[in-house]
């Protein structure tokens, strides 16, 4: 009988082939993640290091082009030579502005480049040069009968339309960046779900070939332990499975009660292990802003996520020129993997069209982009700064609405919704544009809705109250500090988190204060 019985293999064995599965599938995921990371990272430097910095400079070029045209017609006008100055220094900064711009973008917009500076330069040798001539001859009728023939204006609508032409052919490029972003957002997150499941998968594939190659011998072999320790000591011991199990259903004979009570040790310890799961753990992924550093703002931050599971809010802060400056905070409804995947997607999207569409556009843009996402809605609020004009422009998609502080008088106004919440399946709706004062001092508070209703052991909401007593509480004290203290009230009012605390606070200052 014993020579009929297969050859025992060794649990290590098992073991190894199990590890070497595991780290075999972690290192083909863990490549394709870096690849497809790496792939987005590049897409998102070509929008935002490339193509978004190559619009602004094309828009200086164009004012370089207003402010020449300008000073010759005011010089043409009154005689007056410091009109000429804002002319004269154009010249230099358009050709370095070009240069620049030229090492920005794509051959395709390049020529279009080259079709703007060719009716540029016909502008100023066909009817510039030639009205400026007879201006510093004295001839003022010749001048002024130069300018009356509408040649001059002819000629500069040229300049303008192949600005415009140029301009649209980087906007084209950009929205075949953010497609391409967008896509790879699209196949990181499908990639991160495979991994899951390919981890669960394995897992229980582990589980199950441990269990046959290891628990079962280990069941039988205790079957006939107990048998021999119920007093049937003529009871042969039929051991099989891993060599390790072998050796020791052949020490039965010798070991007796001492076995029995090894036996019962290794029984409680397997099943203690069979009681226990691995755990697969989720890559919590970074939904907060860079810091930003604006001479005028402090602004702070702050997402503290449901306990246990990844953040479906994020917030984020865009620079989008020297005077405006986004602010973004958002809620998409759920928590776990998939909330924060198109968590992560919204914000990447937001922040490619930011500066890019006017602010009544974007939003629509962003649903347009989720199609195909089912039933997922997030509530957004998005604002805009302008340090210039001392205002605030926002959209508020369905979220709780923020406050607005002024330092006149401390009252704080709400900011209602402006438009629905943002879903594919709410297509064809729009946002209206809300504006408000936005002056040195005062101060806007963004807040999801996990602030608001926080609840207490009675059940009892924190509600927009106790925000606006935080507020009066903080008042004039710097933004990290108001973002502190409504955390810290939140957390003393509330049992237990339920759902995810996000705030954003944006002061108007007299220093600059990085976000925090």
């Amino acid at each position: 009988m014993a020579g009929s019985r297969r050859r025992p293999h060794s649990a290590r064995a098992v073991v190894r082939v199990v590890a070497g599965l595991v780290t075999a599938l972690s290192v083909v995921v863990g490549i394709l993640l870096a690849v497809t990371a790496g792939q987005v990272a590049s897409a998102q430097h070509e929008i935002e290091g490339e193509l978004n910095p190559a619009r602004v400079e094309l828009g200086r070029v164009l004012a370089l082009y207003v402010d020449q045209e300008t000073g010759q017609r005011g010089y043409i006008l009154t005689g007056r030579e410091e009109f000429l100055d804002p002319y004269d220094a154009a010249g230099p900064q358009i050709e370095s502005n070009l240069a620049l711009l030229r090492n920005q973008v794509s051959p395709e917009v390049r020529a279009a480049l080259t079709t703007m500076t060719d009716a540029h330069q016909a502008w100023l040798t066909r009817t510039v040069e030639p009205e400026l001539a007879a201006a510093r001859r004295g001839d003022r009728d010749r001048a002024t009968a130069l300018v009356a023939s509408g040649r001059g204006k002819e000629l500069f609508d040229r300049v303008r339309a192949a600005q415009t032409a140029a301009d649209s052919a980087i906007a084209d490029e950009q929205l075949v960046a953010t497609q391409r972003a967008d896509d790879l957002l699209r196949k990181l997150s499908i990639l991160l779900a495979l991994t899951v499941v390919a981890f669960l998968s394995t897992t229980l594939l582990a589980t199950a070939a441990f269990s046959r190659t290891v628990l079962r011998p280990l069941a039988h072999l205790g079957r006939d332990s107990r048998a021999v320790a119920g007093g049937r000591l003529d009871q042969s011991v039929r051991a099989e499975g891993p060599l390790e199990v072998v050796q020791v259903g052949e020490d039965v004979d010798t070991m007796r009660r001492h076995l029995l009570d090894e036996l019962d040790a290794s029984r409680r310890a397997t099943e203690a292990l069979t009681l226990g799961e691995p755990a697969v753990v989720a890559l919590q992924a970074s939904l907060t802003h860079d810091p930003v550093v604006r001479h005028g703002l402090d602004m702070a931050g702050q997402i503290e996520s449901a306990q246990g599971v990844l953040a479906g809010d994020f917030l984020d802060i865009v620079e989008l020129d020297d005077q405006r400056v986004a602010v973004v905070l958002a809620d998409v409804a759920g928590h776990g993997p998939a909330a924060a995947v198109i968590g992560l997607r919204l914000k990447t999207a937001l922040a490619a069209i930011l500066g890019q569409a006017p602010l009544d556009e974007v939003l629509p843009r962003i649903r347009d982009g989720l199609v195909g996402e089912g039933e997922m809605f997030a509530t957004a609020f998005v604002g805009i700064v302008d340090l210039a004009q001392d205002s605030l422009t926002y959209v508020n998609a369905g979220h709780p609405p923020p406050l607005l502080t002024s330092t006149a008088d401390g009252t704080a106004v709400e900011l209602d919704p402006t438009g629905p919440l943002v879903s594919p399946v709410l297509a064809g709706v729009g946002w209206e544009v809300g504006v408000r004062s936005f002056g040195p001092g005062d101060s806007l508070v963004i807040f999801s809705d996990g602030v608001l209703e926080a609840r207490d052991a009675g059940d009892q909401e924190f509600g927009l109250d106790r925000v606006r007593a935080a507020l009066a509480d903080t008042r004039g004290r710097p933004a990290a500090d108001v973002v502190d203290r409504i955390r810290a009230e939140v957390r003393d009012h509330a049992a237990r988190q339920r759902d995810d605390v996000t705030v954003l606070v944006v002061r108007r200052a007299s220093v600059s204060t990085p976000v925090r």
